[in-house]
């Protein structure tokens, strides 16, 4: 009888509220209650000691997965590549955008629990997903709810670019809320897909296809390419067309991942 098959990816123990966790720098963070989970990940609420800025309870979040997990490890390069707070500033002030909706990198290391080794990536938190207000708001959004989302989007997106990296995730769940139900400042999050975009060859691969969420993922991404800034544009199409009408013609054909969107663009194919 074959083994069973061991899981790709294993979400990580448990660590106790007011653990402490230091960073390479020397900076010390104190954990708090877990909020959320991810796809292999915990989340928790934090805060840094000595800081005027991140010093209050809960102002933190502290994401922690398994060390052999990659998708973590994806995320903090993306991070301290490209979206050291300072970088923001700069292209913010070169192309005249007030608002750059995009984390700030704030800390991230290794961290040990229980005989178990952990990595660890803190990024503000922020208050609620899209997704939580949309399902709230009977499950689609209002026509400036979606504009001014859009908007921010493109910029998250061009300001990625710049840097040669595309998102490859774009949903309502990996867009976060500054404040509760107010859509001027919006937070592209999750870059664990992310991936560097700079010479790039469309060359379809079956073993990588279907990358993403099934529902928005590019034709691109259902054929095995791999992530374009092509494909990032039509992943927030698809988006938008799902905040404004709730849901999408392929919406039923999404455990048929080589069905989904196939008969509605088959003159595309």
């Amino acid at each position: 009888m074959p083994a069973p098959k061991k899981k790709l990816h294993e979400l990580a123990a448990v660590v106790p509220e007011k653990t402490v966790i230091t960073d390479s720098r020397k900076q010390r963070f104190i954990v708090g209650k877990e909020f959320a989970r991810g796809g292999f990940g915990r989340i928790y609420t934090a805060k840094q000691e000595d800081s005027r800025e991140y010093g209050k309870d809960g102002s933190l979040a502290l994401k922690i997965e398994p060390h052999g997990n990659g998708p973590l490890f994806t995320e903090i390069t993306v991070f301290q590549r490209i979206l050291m707070p300072e970088k923001l500033t700069e292209w913010s002030k070169q192309n005249k955008v007030s608002h750059v909706g995009l984390p700030p990198y704030i800390s991230s290391g290794l961290y040990t629990h229980n005989g178990e080794k952990l990595r660890f990536l803190i990024m503000p938190r922020y208050e609620k997903s899209l997704e939580t207000y949309r399902t709230s708001n009977g499950g689609t959004l209002d026509m400036h709810v979606v504009l001014s989302v859009a908007k921010q989007c493109i910029n998250c997106l061009s300001y990625m670019q710049d840097h040669d990296y595309v998102h490859g995730d774009l949903k309502a769940d990996n867009i976060l809320l500054a404040s509760a139900n107010t859509f001027s400042k919006c937070f592209l999050v999750d870059f664990g897909l992310a991936k560097m975009a700079k010479g790039n060859v469309e060359k379809p691969d079956k073993k990588r296809a279907h990358n993403g969420t099934l529902l928005f993922t590019s034709l691109d991404a259902h054929r095995g390419c791999a992530p374009s800034y092509r494909g990032d544009l039509e992943i927030l199409g698809y988006n938008i067309l799902y905040w404004l009408c709730g849901t999408l013609p392929w919406q039923k054909l999404t455990e048929k991942p080589d069905e989904v969107k196939k008969p509605f663009f088959v003159v595309l194919t």
